[in-house]
């Protein structure tokens, strides 16, 4: 068995030469969660550009972190730039206004039973050092660590050295409790990086500092994404400012920025002339989008498209630049440059805002010429045909089904809802009912009483009185209270023969509804299909006092001039 010689390096006749380095390069922490608590640390820097590693559960849930150098100067924490919850280590940037001591990493790992050494903290005061005793893999590449030495809690995420005084692994506590000193290695470390849908993760979520960007403008571009949804507009301001920052070349962030400020110019300021200085802020940073790239077309496009949301977001706004008809200037100076559909259902967009439906409907039809024709654009070019007179009903039918043809299956069914209505309105009740079937399918048969109802009535325009009947008594099952759907069943009846059963019906309507004036009529139709004329009068007199519009011929008719 071997046997590890442990000694502190006060033994040794003289001390290394790095000794100096080394604790200029070790920091002290302080972490501090929304709560206020603060918890305290250790780490050390790894590059002269204040680069550091440390453990991860001393920043989980922080919001913010002060290192302290061994000169007393104290450091804010400005970015995470990797991390592990796993191995529970951590990598992070401090604001520095010069270069930094740091330890340098090593280029070979050193091998078993190699000498590692441990700086002494303020509490141990003397170095140590110890044999590794056993090397394992992490993600099998990087080397963790034994000792056989504990670790007193004053020397954890301290550095493990070499004798040349370069670090290659970062203490950690034996969780065992068995008196061990373990080290995971710092270029596993070094190797973490912030993706940029990591902080959807809940490594990076649990902690509040800012974390690093993705290593180009796109792919930080997604970061910025998912950030809008997470935060408040105050905060979401400084994190695009921060984007600029670290990409100052990159249109998407002016772009962003703009929008930014003119859709939450309430949230970022509370007195009216500062919303509006918003607004110009705004429009200063779409000129320094279009300053950053050499496609016209996109700055006059940006330009546009801001304009046209804030517009229709606020309708009352009366402010500069801010207004449809320079919206429709830079749109077509964009389609100048670059005829893109994009640009051109803007254009359909502004035009039909303006309710000029002709130029809408041509926007619209270019798109749905092309292979970019969408959902979107049929279904604008529906209605803006519908708005135009003299429109051919059909038409529009067919552009609205090609809108629903165009969905997926989660969106359809809003476009579904609206070329029903249309063909109800033009007679086709078959179609209409096809659609309603159309519509069930999607909804996986999770409809309410009211679709059933709906379907009824396309079904009982069609001839379809059985399948009117069936889907009546769905209705009245999803909701029996209903004296709407009493008052339809009886009618279902009428046209199926049986007034017997429709005068049930509508005898249930009167009762969950006594002044349902059409009910009434209903009835008094049913006692004469009965040839109880006599009974049905008083009925069809009740409807015309309940104010129904249609009973006069039926009493005329039956009961002599009222």
């Amino acid at each position: 068995m071997t046997t590890f010689l442990l000694t502190t390096i006060s033994a040794q006749k003289k001390a290394p030469k790095w000794l100096e380095k080394v604790n200029k390069a070790i920091i002290t922490i302080e972490t501090t969660t929304k709560e206020g608590t603060s918890r305290n640390g250790n780490g050390f820097f790894i590059h002269e550009n204040g680069e550091a590693v440390s453990s991860y559960d001393l920043f989980r849930n922080a919001e913010k972190a002060v290192v302290t150098t061994m000169d007393g100067e104290k450091l804010q924490v400005v970015r995470i730039l990797g991390a592990d919850d796993l191995y529970g280590v951590i990598r992070f940037k401090v604001s520095i206004k010069k270069k930094t001591p740091f330890l340098t990493v090593v280029n070979t790992d050193p091998p078993l039973n190699a000498t590692a050494f441990i700086p002494p903290s303020k509490e141990e005061k003397e170095w140590s050092q110890g044999a590794i005793s056993e090397i394992t893999k992490v993600k099998g590449t990087y080397n963790y660590y034994k000792i056989e030495k504990p670790l007193p809690a004053s020397q954890e995420s301290f550095p493990l050295l070499n004798e040349n005084g370069e670090v290659f692994a970062l203490t950690q506590a034996d969780a065992s409790g068995k008196g061990k000193t373990y080290g995971l290695s710092v270029e596993y470390i070094k190797s973490l990086n912030v993706a940029s849908m990591d902080m959807l993760k809940r490594t990076y979520s649990e902690i509040g500092i800012r974390k690093a960007w993705g290593s180009s403008a796109e792919e930080a571009q997604i970061s910025l994404l998912l950030y809008a949804s997470q935060q408040d507009a105050p905060t979401y301001l400084e994190t695009l400012n921060d984007f600029i920052s670290t990409f100052p070349n990159a249109a998407e962030g002016y772009v962003s920025r703009a929008s930014h400020y003119a859709y939450h110019r309430k949230e970022l300021a509370s007195a009216e002339n500062e919303q509006l200085q918003m607004l110009d802020r705004a429009w200063e940073d779409l000129d320094k989008a279009g300053k950053q790239t050499k496609n016209k077309a996109d700055a006059y496009y940006n330009k546009a498209k801001l304009i046209f949301g804030v517009i229709t977001n606020d309708t009352t706004l009366r402010y500069k630049e801010w207004n449809m008809a320079v919206a429709s200037d830079y749109i077509r100076k964009a389609i100048a440059e670059n005829d893109l559909p994009a640009y051109r259902h803007l254009e359909g967009d502004v035009a039909f805002y303006n309710q000029e439906y002709e130029n809408a409907y041509h926007s619209y039809s270019i798109i749905n010429q092309s292979p970019s024709a969408s959902a979107s654009s049929w279904y604008l070019a529906a209605k803006s045909k519908e708005q135009i007179p003299g429109s051919n009903p059909i038409e529009i039918i067919t552009m609205m089904d090609s809108a629903v043809a165009k969905s997926p299956a989660n969106e359809a069914t809003a476009y579904l809802l609206e070329s029903i209505d249309l063909k109800m309105q033009t007679g086709l009740y078959d179609q209409a009912v096809k659609d309603y079937d159309t519509y069930y399918r999607l909804a996986g048969g999770n409809v309410n009483d009211g679709f059933y109802y709906f379907r009824e009535q396309a079904k009982f325009r069609s001839n379809d009185l059985e399948g009117a009947l069936k889907d009546v008594d769905m209705a009245i099952a999803g909701n029996p209270t209903n004296a709407i759907y009493h008052a339809e069943k009886a009618s279902v009846y009428l046209r199926l023969k049986d007034p017997e059963k429709a005068q049930a019906s509508a005898e249930k309507a009167i009762e969950l509804q006594p002044d349902f004036a059409s009910a009434y009529r209903i009835l008094g139709i049913c006692l004469i299909r009965r040839e109880k004329k006599t009974e049905a009068c008083p009925y069809l007199e009740k409807a015309k006092e309940l104010g129904d519009p249609v009973v006069d011929k039926l009493i005329t008719e039956h009961c002599g001039e009222s």
